[in-house]
């Protein structure tokens, strides 16, 4: 081979070589769409061999169901069959978009909730029948007075703003922030004004006491989290995922993401599952309805801990405490009216049981099962350390219980009013049928509530100062000791479940009896009035045959 022919291959490697570092080391040109394409590209640092319209999965698959950030072709697929998917590594985030602080920022106020014990496991009824322990510790972060529902547990958001909210928590509102200003400068954003962050934290396989499973659809390996679409989120809402690992000696970051079409969802069904490898400190979003046509689940590491913070657009129409607050305050002035008297009234009149609207009872009746069960319950099932943490929430409680208590003293004055012997013919009969369906629809629910309470996975697997607390209470006199006791119905119902179905039999055998008489009195002034018209139909016919005997 001579010199010059071996120059000339040195000269062309070293010009391929410039080329391919230069996309990675020249400063980002183009539109911000044009940066995201490169961010994604350079991300899973794999060959293109798919054009964006191709939907032919690689051979790869002939081994395994699913493609990795590793397989040929890797990035194009993602881009054209999981559109809304958008993985940046630090690197890349931190450079195009000017966030250059943020990783270290935002890892900050994770670890800082951490060391402060903010991240605890909850017990879930998924399918709303058997109890089980989360493989991941979280909290959740937000606009105050705002909550977050799934698996049957209500979750209570620490206020990140407002005088209540604690520098720890101001933190997390500022890196929500911050996600909203990158999601914004992304195509197609979706609703990105995330009004909460729930807060993951997840061990590695390496704590074996967990007990991951493994992943039983395509043989991924264990699952910290298994396949789900987030849910109570407004529709179209994006999700912006920052994720970090707390620093660790020699810990391997082989955290993953998963991702497949929805199974109830109008995708292709040949499209591949994907699992994407991630790193400290890497952002990702399911941005506009791509949470609503697929699904994710995430990978467990084998050594490193790892911290996600989840931000979201909540539904607010019925998870948060103005919305409760409204409706125990129009439930009490409605109950207040029906029992008392007019609002223009300077002095109450006694009750009468004729003028009680069945419709209101029941809207009131509702709203004060939906405020113990779904509030209150919900609340103290998390344990009094629960409380003492989520001061926000602390002083709102009181106000709920003390709508509680006054909502349960109209009801048991309404009861009063049903079966005292002096009243108790008068009660309408279709109040009667309301309050048996609810207090017989409250009864089962407390009776559920008080099994999930008394569940034996909190003495087994929980701290014992976040083991369920029995609120709201139901005191007998006995135990005021002699003090002033509110007049209310006992927590079992029983009793009055029994005296109320035998006040509606007393009064539906009135009822039946009243409409017998008056259909038989109806009877004998339709049967009179027939046989007259009958007679008076028989003279007619005779003056007629006379009249034509006489012609």
């Amino acid at each position: 081979m001579s010199p010059t022919a071996s120059n000339e291959r040195k000269k062309k490697r070293k010009r391929r070589k410039s080329a391919s570092g230069s996309v990675a080391e020249s400063s980002p040109t183009g539109t911000f769409s044009d940066h995201l394409e490169s961010t994604t590209r350079l991300s899973y640092n794999s060959s293109i061999i798919l054009s964006p319209s191709s939907s032919q999965i690689p051979p790869v698959l002939s081994s395994r169901s699913f493609l990795t950030s590793n397989d040929n072709g890797f990035a194009n697929y993602v881009k054209d069959h999981y559109p809304g998917f958008v993985h940046l590594p630090v690197v890349q985030y931190e450079q195009t978009l000017q966030q250059r602080d943020f990783h270290a920022y935002a890892r900050q106020a994770l670890e800082r909730l951490r060391d402060a014990s903010y991240y605890q496991y909850d017990i879930v009824m998924a399918g709303g029948k058997h109890s089980s322990r989360t493989f991941v510790k979280r909290t959740l972060v937000g606009e105050p007075g705002i909550t977050y529902k799934y698996l049957g547990v209500r979750l209570f958001a620490h206020a990140w703003s407002g005088p209540l909210a604690s520098p720890a928590m101001k933190a997390i509102g500022e890196v929500n922030r911050r996600m909203i200003e990158i999601t914004k400068r992304m195509p197609n954003p979706g609703l990105y004004n995330y009004n909460l962050t729930l807060i993951n934290f997840m061990e590695p396989t390496s704590h074996t006491s967990i007990g991951f499973k493994e992943e039983a659809n395509y043989g991924m390996g264990k699952v910290s989290v298994s396949w789900h679409a987030d849910s109570s989120l407004e529709s179209g809402s994006s999700i912006g995922v920052y994720h970090c690992f707390p620093t660790q000696r020699a810990a391997r970051w082989d955290w993953r993401i998963a991702l497949r079409p929805s199974p109830d969802s109008n995708k292709p069904s040949n499209i591949a599952p994907v699992v994407v490898n991630t790193k400290d400190g890497d952002l990702y979003f399911l941005l506009g309805d791509f949470n609503e046509n697929y699904q994710h689940c995430v990978l467990a590491g084998s050594q490193a801990n790892r911290i996600s913070s989840t931000h979201r657009v909540a539904v607010t129409a019925e998870d948060t405490y103005d919305y409760i607050l409204k409706r125990v305050k129009i439930a009490r002035k409605r109950f207040r009216l029906q029992l008392e008297g007019n609002e223009d009234e300077k002095t109450f009149k006694s009750p009468s049981p004729t003028t009680l609207d069945a419709k209101i009872i029941r809207y009131c009746q509702r709203v004060l099962t939906e405020l113990e069960m779904e509030w209150i319950a919900q609340y103290w099932l998390q344990g009094a350390e629960h409380d003492k943490m989520h001061v926000w929430w602390q002083r709102p409680m009181k106000t709920l219980e003390a709508y509680f208590s006054a909502l349960e003293e109209y009801t048991y004055k309404l009861c009063q009013l049903c079966v005292n012997i002096d009243t108790s013919d008068m009660a309408p009969v279709d109040v009667l049928k309301v309050l048996l369906a609810e207090f017989k629809s409250r009864q089962s629910l407390r009776r559920h509530w008080d099994e999930r309470r008394g569940d034996k996975i909190y003495q087994r697997r929980i701290s014992a100062e976040y083991r369920p607390v029995a609120r709201p209470l139901f005191l007998s006199k006995e135990q005021q000791d002699g003090t002033k006791l509110d007049e209310r119905l006992p927590k079992d119902l029983s009793s009055t479940i029994h005296q109320l179905s035998q006040v509606l039999k007393k009064r539906s055998g009135n009822v039946h009896t009243n409409e017998q008489n008056g259909s038989l009195s109806t009877g004998c002034l339709t049967t009179g009035t027939k046989t007259n018209t009958s007679t008076g139909s028989k003279e007619r016919i005779k003056k007629k045959k006379k009249k034509q005997r006489v012609h």
